[in-house]
């Protein structure tokens, strides 16, 4: 069994926000068409004694755990930790996809082990699990705009994708689900590795 965690913050006013990439990414998993095969509909539901909107999903046979941390983002590892424990998953086992403001949009990086990256979301996962052997999934969300203009962080993070953006980080999501999809059918284990799809001006245009 696997758990893939998709970080991001709850609440509307959160939806399609760059910090919310993970759960984008969770979103689009649970409806690809070799997870959601048929006329197989797979939904998050709320289990409170996570924390976290929690889908279950198989893949060959492999049964997956896809969650949403309910907590907001700093405070993730609650969640994590508690999902973990339940299902008597080891670490090794879990998959964390976040967004990464020091990666142009248009770029993800699998990476196992290794620093939070000052991804506040992660490092409290790492602080909770006391563990950071484990695969983690980063999804680049910058662009010219915020590199040109000094645009703060916290703000930028916070911002909703655009219109010219929003393509882009779906052709990413679909890129990635792609790739991890035959390593969690075979059960192998999934390699790290760089995506580029060479998109101009980091996503968008000037």
């Amino acid at each position: 069994m696997k758990i893939i965690v998709g970080l991001g913050n709850k609440g509307k006013e959160y939806e399609g926000t760059r910090h919310n990439a993970g759960f984008m990414f969770v979103d689009a998993l649970i409806k690809n068409k070799e997870v959601a095969s048929g006329d197989k509909i797979i939904q998050f539901h709320n289990e409170k004694k996570f924390e976290s909107d929690i889908a279950e999903i198989q893949i060959g046979d492999e049964k997956i755990i896809v969650v949403k941390p309910r907590t907001y983002m700093n405070d993730s590892g609650k969640a994590v930790s508690s999902v973990l424990k339940f299902y008597k998953v080891d670490p090794d086992n879990l998959i964390v996809v976040m967004d990464d403001v020091d990666l142009p949009l248009g770029v993800a990086r699998i990476r196992k082990e290794g620093s939070s990256g000052g991804h506040k979301g992660m490092q409290n996962i790492i602080d909770s699990i006391k563990y950071d052997n484990f695969i983690r999934i980063r999804i680049g969300i910058s662009n010219s705009f915020k590199e040109e203009n000094n645009f703060e962080t916290a703000e930028f993070v916070l911002d909703k994708f655009s219109k010219r953006e929003l393509p882009v980080l779906n052709e990413m999501l679909d890129l990635i689900i792609d790739n991890i999809l035959p390593h969690l059918k075979s059960k192998t284990e999934i390699p790290c590795h760089t995506f580029n799809l060479g998109t101009n001006e980091r996503g968008i245009e000037k």
